[in-house]
Formats: C-alpha cells, structure tokens, sequence
C-alpha cells in the first residue's frame, strides 16, 4: 500500500473543491462518462482532475480498466476523507454566517410524493433559511436521474432502479395492487392495467409478479403522470401499482384474496451532485429524511 502522506509537513498538497468533486463523483456514478455529465464537464476534464487529484496525494486512487472502474486500497481511504472535506467546506461557509445568503437549490422529486409532503418540507425549509429559493422539478425518477447527470439538478429523491442504485438510501415503500373502491373484475379475465411507461421500476415490478403467477393481464391506459392515472382509476375499470402511503381516500388495497401475487418493496434514494455545495442543502435533507421517517411511522 502507498503512503498518501507524502509532505514533510510544510508543503501540504493542495486538494481544492474541484478536484474532490470529481473524484465524488467518479465513484458515486460508476465511471467518468456519468461523472463529466452530472459535473457538467467534459470527460477529459474530469479525468484530467483525477490524474492531478493522484499526482498531489503521490498516490493512484482508482484502477481504470476497459470494462469497470475500481477504488484502490488508498482510494478506498481517501474517499472518506473526501467527502468529510466537501462536508467541512459546506459547514464552515455555513459558520461564517453565509448560509442564508440569496441562493437557489434545485430539487427534483417524484409528483406523488410532491403531493404529499412538499408543502410541509418547503414550509420548514423557509423558517430556517427564508433566503433561498427552492426550485422543484416534479419528474420521473429515472428523467430526474439523467437531470442531476446533466447538471441540471442539486438534489434528486428517486425511486431506486435496477441500474441506477448509487444513491443514498431512506426509505422503503410498501407497494400494493390498488384500485377504486368501486371496482369489479372477474378473476379470470385478464387484469385491466393503469401504469406509468416502460421505465418506471414501479411497471417493471409489476409485470414481474404477474408474470410470475402466470397471471393474464392487459395495459388500458399509460400516463406519466400520477394525476393521470389517478383519473384512469378512477374510472372503476383499471388496476394500478402504488406505495401504501399515497393512496387516495377512495380507493381500496387488492391482494391474495383477488388473486394478485405480493410485491416487491420499492426503495427511495437521495442523490447529491458533488458539485453543489451550498450549505443549507444540508438541512434541506435533514429536513425529508424526517418528513419521510415520520409518514412512515403514520403510514
């Protein structure tokens, strides 16, 4: 193993907060492609920060082959400090009193759970820094995904998919087989479906299971937009997928006793471009880990 410490103590390296961002970012999307998009770079200029990164520390960090991408022993160390200075950056601006400056965090999230619980996080979001101007993109996870790569987004809340799985996780959702409470099927026609398009990981679960059971199914309506299909169910002749805690007052929970196989649970993720440094982004976060943790306890 190298040593990182290669300074007699006088003539620290200098490790700024461009080349931290990217090693971040390298390791929390996979690769360097990923990376360059999130950071809104190119890939050379993220490559060429790693390499700057490894020649100040004396040390390679990352082993870079044609098929993947993997930490080194040192690596793996100086990743955990890494974060720990992007962290101690954001904490010191915050110290100085500059939190609360004009500022905007841009954060993406599911409209369902916008629905739900948005109004009460920007509420408290506003008591504590009444300066900072939220703005809220409502999508699909995998589109807020591709926002964040982009450089679009600082904050994204998604539901976790298969290929997407480097976010931090919070919550695990509950996912039931929902309809109106009005709706009558017989069990052996096929089961009239209301989902969301092909990439959502709700669908997929969906399908899945039925396809497991052996159970015929067909797909009446599609809509990105939950309020979308929250009207195709409403119409008493559909099926949908959706987490326990967002079900409307109207509707009711079908299972084993309808002939529906269970579901997987969903898992929620918080992802954070290494790039956004804005002290009050921590709150911001403190903030939905609570409102998700107390609706799990009401839920």
């Amino acid at each position: 193993m190298h040593s990182i410490d290669k300074t007699d103590g006088h003539s620290l390296p200098i490790l700024d907060t461009e080349l931290l961002s990217a090693f971040v970012a390298v390791i929390e999307n996979g690769g360097f492609t990923a990376a360059a998009r999130q950071l809104h770079k190119t890939q050379s200029t993220i490559s060429q920060r790693i390499r700057t990164l490894e020649e100040r520390v004396g040390s390679p960090l990352v082993h870079r082959t044609s098929r993947q991408l993997s930490l080194t022993e040192d690596g793996e160390i100086f990743l955990v400090y890494a974060r720990r200075l992007l962290q101690l950056q954001r904490e010191a601006i915050s110290a100085l009193g500059h939190g609360d400056r004009d500022g905007v965090i841009r954060f993406g999230l599911p409209e369902n759970y916008a629905e739900i619980w948005l109004p009460r996080l920007l509420d408290r979001f506003a008591q504590r820094h009444p300066r900072i101007r939220p703005h809220i993109h409502c999508r699909m996870s995998s589109e807020l995904i591709e926002a964040l790569e982009a450089g679009e987004l600082d904050l994204a809340l998604t539901v976790r998919h298969a290929n997407h799985g480097n976010g931090d996780i919070l919550a695990a959702e509950s996912l039931v087989w929902a309809a109106h409470r009005d709706f009558d099927h017989d069990p052996q026609a096929a089961l009239p479906l209301a989902l969301f398009p092909d990439h959502c990981p709700y669908r997929q679960r969906a399908l899945d299971s039925l396809t497991r059971q052996g159970r015929q199914w067909s797909l009446h309506y599609t809509s990105q937009s939950p309020t979308g299909l929250r009207m195709a169910v409403n119409q008493r002749d559909a099926v949908t997928v959706a987490d326990r805690r967002t079900l409307p007052d109207d509707w009711r929970i079908l299972g084993d006793t309808d002939g529906l196989p269970p579901l997987p649970p969903a898992e929620l993720e918080l992802h954070r471009s290494p790039s956004f440094q804005h002290p009050a982004g921590d709150d911001l976060i403190m903030l939905i880990r609570e409102l998700l943790a107390s609706d799990a306890t009401i839920a």
